[in-house]
């Protein structure tokens, strides 16, 4: 009890400063000063690449532990700066250690909590999950009717094994990361170089392959609902 005490402590200090920067300097994160400094970002990246996305990973993963409220805009801008690919594939491995490491906090702290306060009312609860926890955790991801730091509590107090949640919270994430991205693409093309948009635009496979990705949540989730309407 007293070393949770001592790391409560230490971790709400450091969110609060973080948070204080971030209100303190908001101009700084608009996406207009992105676009205005857009030249200088793009050479700093063509000059390092791997510093530029291992930066970019490490503001993702604090934006997530965080809870910082646009995470969506990050991971357009990721798309934006990197490509679908190499923005898409960033965001999930900011987004997957961060949510990682809120989760294994939350446990840490609350998961005792949780089980004597509230689970122990409604046993059928944590039955129902153990059963089916690796499909309810990828549901959970790939229908995102809560927010993100949400699901990562919620998660952390039915107590499923860190793995599990690990893997399918990089599954999940996958999806939404290359949509999301491959949209930040599109606004550089559209923008930046000035081209028009029609149907050729979304003819490349940094657009269709996305696309085919949000057709296959749609058919997966039509899936889940019959499964659990029976």
């Amino acid at each position: 009890m007293i070393k949770k005490k001592v790391l409560l402590i230490i971790v709400i200090p450091l969110i609060v400063i973080v948070w204080s920067l971030y209100f303190l300097n908001k101009d700084i994160f608009q996406f207009e000063n992105l676009l205005s400094n857009i030249d200088k970002v793009n050479l700093f990246i063509k000059s390092n690449l791997l510093l530029s996305v291992i930066l970019f990973i490490f503001f993702y993963f604090l934006l997530i532990i965080c809870n910082f409220p646009s995470a969506s805009l990050l991971t357009l801008i990721g798309g934006f700066l990197f490509g679908t690919w190499i923005g898409g594939l960033s965001v999930i491995i900011g987004g997957t250690l961060g949510a990682y490491l809120v989760f294994l906090a939350s446990k840490f702290f609350f998961l005792d909590f949780i089980n004597k306060k509230i689970l122990y009312k409604y046993p059928y609860i944590k039955n129902y999950f153990y059963k089916n926890d690796i499909e309810l955790m990828l549901l959970i991801r790939l229908i995102p009717i809560t927010p993100f730091f949400v699901q990562n509590l919620i998660l952390a107090g039915l107590g499923p094994k860190n793995f599990k949640f690990f893997i399918t919270t990089f599954i999940g994430l996958s999806p939404w990361a290359f949509i999301y991205a491959s949209l930040g693409q599109g606004l550089d093309q559209l923008f930046l170089n000035n081209q028009e948009f029609n149907l050729s635009f979304v003819a490349n496979p940094e657009y269709l392959i996305p696309i085919g990705l949000m057709s296959f949540l749609i058919i997966l989730i039509i899936l889940f609902k019959k499964k659990f309407k029976r």
